[in-house]
């Protein structure tokens, strides 16, 4: 039995295509074709439907993917456990995580993780859709997620950090006059904010929906760099996380930003599936980062 091909299995199930898994895993696509092919030869049955739009389970293959989930779930755990008997910490996290919160502090935690835990390895998955996100933590195939609270989802929340959104806007806007935007001020203006597979940013679609203002954005982004960029050549002004903000002073010193009255922000955390049934790995990364953003940020 080769837990490796289950592993590249839950991925391609996962990622819903070969190419995809092929990129996520480090292989070539034609590597993940034959080791699928493999697969199947074993087991005496096709698991997997190819086609076109992509690649689904067939009838056999749903029947067996909930033991092969966890017998990978086990499998990850028994090596913990080896190497907890040797003394060492070793094995492999895997983090699902949005695009703001990869590029303003995960790089930090991971330089001091990696300094004191060298043995283990990451892959970090981008994606700022927070459904796909809790279908891939339930799936396993992530072990956890940096998002903002999402109550509607399924997993166990550790909370982190209450991030502002704000008002971003070229120096030589009105709008930079006010020490705080009152709301009001945002209905004439051409409005840039993130838009992903959700649609518009959850966190901020909530915030106008309470406050009882339709949101028209002007333009929207699958980037909030692409954001930055429109606001900077005067094109509008924008609405993005606090967060974003702190990388913007080298590559965009001519923005500016302001708070919103009312404030607007979001929660961010971790979401794993079961804290005290995580690896050691997992939980040792999740005490990392809890420090890190106490103590940093």
């Amino acid at each position: 039995m080769d837990i490796k091909k289950y592993e590249v299995l839950l991925a391609v199930i996962d990622k819903g295509s070969f190419i995809k898994a092929a990129s996520d895993l480090g292989y070539t696509q034609s590597g993940i074709t034959y080791m699928m092919n493999s697969l199947e030869k074993e087991c005496g049955f096709p698991l997997l439907q190819r086609s076109n739009k992509g690649v689904v389970l067939t009838l056999e293959g749903e029947r067996l993917i909930p033991e092969i989930r966890q017998l990978v779930q086990l499998n990850k755990r028994l090596e913990q456990d080896f190497s907890e008997v040797k003394g060492t910490i070793e094995g492999k996290v895997r983090i699902g995580c949005f695009s703001t919160i990869l590029y303003a502090i995960v790089p930090h935690i991971m330089k001091i993780f990696h300094n004191k835990f060298p043995k283990i390895t990451f892959d970090l998955v981008e994606e700022n859709s927070a459904g796909i996100l809790e279908q891939w933590l339930n799936s396993g195939f992530i072990d956890m997620a940096f998002i903002s609270r999402q109550p509607q989802y399924d997993y166990e929340w550790i909370p982190l950090k209450n991030d502002p959104f704000v008002i971003v806007c070229h120096k030589d806007s009105k709008l930079a006059q006010y020490e705080t935007i009152p709301i009001s001020e945002l209905k004439n203006q051409s409005l840039f904010i993130y838009r992903g597979v959700d649609g518009v940013d959850v966190d901020i679609a909530k915030y106008f929906k309470r406050y009882h203002v339709d949101l028209f954005p002007t333009f929207t982004s699958c980037s909030d760099y692409a954001v930055l960029f429109m606001i900077k050549e005067k094109l509008g002004i924008g609405m993005v996380p606090e967060l974003l903000t702190k990388l913007k002073e080298q590559n965009f010193p001519t923005l500016t930003t302001r708070y919103l009255d009312p404030m607007a922000s979001r929660e961010i955390g971790l979401a794993v599936r079961n804290y005290n049934e995580s690896t050691l790995a997992v939980r040792n990364f999740v005490k990392t980062v809890q420090k890190y953003i106490s103590t940093e940020l």
